[in-house]
């Protein structure tokens, strides 16, 4: 079963050791539980339910939101091929997907040029 969730994109100031860290450890010291992230190129995803508090954490701690979206939360098996089923019924509903990544407790991330698109290709 999906559930929808929000991504936060924030860029990272520096290009540095420690500063990854320092994203993250904002959100955890606001008391947020961390649901996943994904770091690439200066660009951190994070995925949290309280996307205000987390906002307010990365940004006090000079933080910039470059992007705030809707993601899906699919959970799925933790064996081979598990992934790439879900991956092949969006792609044969023609959805666009616009970046994923996994998540804690073995759910994938899937952000898609239309949510609602993306939610019945995986209803079906």
């Amino acid at each position: 079963m999906a559930h929808v969730a929000t991504d936060l994109a924030v860029t990272l100031p520096e290009d540095r050791p420690g500063m990854l860290s320092k994203a993250v450890n904002a959100v955890g010291k606001a008391g947020l539980n961390l649901e996943g992230h994904a770091e690439m190129e200066g660009v951190v995803h994070i995925l949290i339910t309280a996307a205000d508090a987390a906002r307010a954490a990365l940004e006090g701690a000079g933080f910039r939101i470059v992007k705030e979206q809707q993601v899906v939360l699919v959970p799925v098996e933790d064996r081979p091929g598990s992934a790439a089923g879900v991956f092949r019924r969006i792609a044969d509903a023609k959805v666009n997907i616009r970046f994923s990544y996994l998540a804690t407790r073995n759910r994938l991330v899937i952000a898609a040029d239309d949510l609602g698109d993306l939610i019945a290709a995986l209803s079906d």
